[in-house]
This record gives C-alpha cells, structure tokens and sequence, in this order.
C-alpha cells in the first residue's frame, strides 16, 4: 500500500534535497547497469520527477532499484544511489512500497564506505525516516556518522575566520554600541576572539550586542566575522536561541554571495546545525507552499 507523505518541515525538505542531489550526481553510473529500456524511466525519475516514484514507475523500476540497494559488491556507487532513491521517494510518499529497514539491519555498515557527503545524506535519510515512523534502525545512527565535515575542523575554520577581523573592523563592530560602552564591547570582543570565539561564554550582552548587530549588517566589514561568531556560538548551544535558525530564513541568500573563504565554512557551519540537531528548524510557521515554493536549502559547501 502506498503511504501518505509525512508532514513538510524545513528538516524533512532538506534531508529529500540531499538525497535528491546524491541520486542525480550517481544517475550515470547506475543507469550504465541497467536494461537500456528502463534508462530513460531512472532519467525520468530522478530528473523530472524529483526522485518520487509514480505507479507506473515504480512497476517498471522498483524491483531492479531494491536490488541495486541490497547488492553493495556489484558497486558501491550504484548501491549508494539506489538507496538515496528509495529514501527520497519514501520521505515524500511516493509509490515505493519497502520502508528500507531490512537494509538498515544487514547493510548500515556499508553505507559507511561512501564519501562523506554521501554517507551522511544516507544516514540523515534513514534518521529522518526513523523519525517520521517509516523505517526502525535497532540503534540510534551515531553522531559521527551524520556528519558532512568534521567537527573540529569546521570550528577552526569558523574562528580564522572570526579572527580575521582586523582592529580596524573590530572597531568598526564595536562603533555599533552606545557611546559609552564601546570601550567595554572592545574589551570583551577581544577576550572573545583570543579565547575560545564562543560568544555565550563572555556574557550575553558584551560583545554579543554589538556582534548580533553586524552579522544581521550584510555591508559591515565584521559581517563574516560576526557571522561565524554567532555560528559557532549555535553549535555550542544547539542554537538553543534559533539566532542560526533566524539568519538562514532571512540571509540564506547573502551567505551564498559571500567570497569563498568565507562562504564556504559558514555554509558548513550551518549545514552541521541541520546535521547534528533533529529539531533545528529555520522557516518556523510557514505553511507547506510556502517552505516548497521559497524556503532555501543547505548547499554542500564547494568552491
């Protein structure tokens, strides 16, 4: 019996685009081992149809797409792509008719081979089914597998980049204060940025007003680096303020203009609040055409 699609939230939409683009990136490669006359459905599936299979398709493909997700040794590239496949159609209700969790049980280790985009779109797809009842892994997927980037690399990214702020731009941030507390905010923005760049550790207020105002200033030279302050501060927190959840919704958009050496840890940055955090929810309150028709999903972070 077919099943319903579960309820459209930011998270469920950016787990299907990543599984999305992980089937599109390995369409050649398992389309060069299938029936030359089911190619053109798989293009039709994965292209035009957004990875959501119809009746129809699903009684021409479904059965040869179940058993390149079981066969990890006739290509683990095939393999990763049917699976992506199948989550995707399955988050989005469509005709596939397994839920994957016998492939959970008897392949979860295998999902592991792939390149870390990869392994962590499967396992966020096999976690968000978990989470919307359409799929039962006997244990919880471990937090390291979830993730595109490393933990410890992406913060010392996040901080150079905090760093970076000249005392010229430092003074600049903090010019954004009261006259008589802009020596203070100077003080504290530079303990911060010496110590450990996480702002909710140096007071709610010095510097963190004066930080909040230039990360929400997309022309003020501390732009980037009050940004990666406040995102570095959301993944300590668990964004515990939605301050992260708040700036995609509303500069989702400016963050993607910024110069590479900035863009691309700070799309990292939040791609791994999405990643760690079940719950991290931009667009809070928006209804479902709103979220499909504008909401902006998490790119993988490349040049």
């Amino acid at each position: 019996m077919r099943q319903t699609a579960p309820q459209i939230s930011f998270p469920v939409l950016q787990v299907t685009a990543d599984l999305r683009s992980i089937a599109a990136t390995g369409f050649g490669e398992l389309s060069a081992l299938m029936k030359p006359g089911v190619k053109p459905i798989l293009r039709k599936v994965i292209f035009d149809q957004r990875c959501c299979l119809r009746p129809a398709d699903a009684r021409l493909i479904h059965g040869d797409l179940m058993n390149f997700a079981a066969s990890p040794d006739r290509g683990i590239g095939p393999f990763m792509t049917a699976t992506a496949l199948l989550i995707a159609d399955r988050l989005q209700g469509g005709a596939g008719t397994d839920d994957l969790s016998s492939n959970w049980k008897k392949l979860r280790d295998r999902y592991l081979e792939g390149p870390s985009p990869v392994r962590a779109t499967l396992m966020n797809g096999f976690w968000r089914l978990q989470g919307v009842h359409r799929a039962t892994p006997e244990q919880r997927v471990p937090a390291r597998d979830l993730m595109t980037y490393d933990a410890e690399d992406l913060e010392r990214l996040l901080r150079r980049i905090a760093r970076s702020m000249t005392p010229e731009i430092r003074d600049n941030v903090c010019a954004l204060a009261e006259c008589e507390t802009v020596e203070v905010h100077r003080r504290a923005l530079d303990n911060c940025l010496d110590g450990s760049c996480v702002l909710s550790e140096f007071g709610d207020w010095f510097p963190g007003q004066v930080v909040e105002k230039a990360s929400l200033t997309p022309d003020h030279p501390g732009y980037a680096g009050c940004t990666a302050l406040v995102l570095l501060d959301a993944i300590e927190t668990r964004d515990a303020n939605e301050k992260m959840a708040f700036r995609w919704q509303e500069q989702a958009e400016r963050y993607l203009r910024m110069r590479p050496e900035f863009r691309l840890p700070i799309v990292a940055g939040v791609r791994h609040l999405h990643e760690m955090f079940f719950d991290w929810q931009p667009y809070g309150g928006w209804s479902a055409e709103e979220l499909m028709e504008k909401a902006v999903v998490v790119p993988f972070a490349k040049h």
